[in-house]
């Protein structure tokens, strides 16, 4: 007998496998890492439980991202520059890479820059 439930959610995680590998190609941080080659691992370590990843923390990020390079590129946008800023300090407050990013900076300043 076939199992309905089970069948059910085998077609449901293969259409979410399908939706994110070929359907995301490069929307968020977290696809263009995959399609550069990184692991998930080089972020979440080595013993990353993929059924709930922790969230990088800094020190993650910056191993590959250097802080003064990201200030200096981002150092015209207008009203301040995020990588600079006095309280700047987890990058995933705006980067959240498995997420559409978001001008955290927002939520108490009038900045108006796109977080990529």
């Amino acid at each position: 007998m076939i199992n309905t439930r089970l069948l059910l959610k085998s077609a449901l995680a293969l259409s979410f496998c399908f939706t994110f590998s070929v359907g995301y190609a490069a929307n968020f941080g977290a696809d263009r890492h995959v399609a550069k080659g990184i692991p998930c691992e080089a972020c979440h370590g080595a013993n990353m439980d993929k059924s709930s990843p922790e969230i990088p923390e800094e020190a993650a990020c910056i191993k590959c991202h250097d802080k003064k390079a990201l200030a200096e590129k981002t150092k015209n946008l207008p009203g301040a520059n995020p990588h600079a800023a006095p309280h700047n300090g987890d990058c995933t407050l705006c980067h959240m890479q498995h997420e559409a990013p978001v001008n955290y900076c927002a939520q108490c300043h009038q900045f108006d820059f796109k977080v990529k």
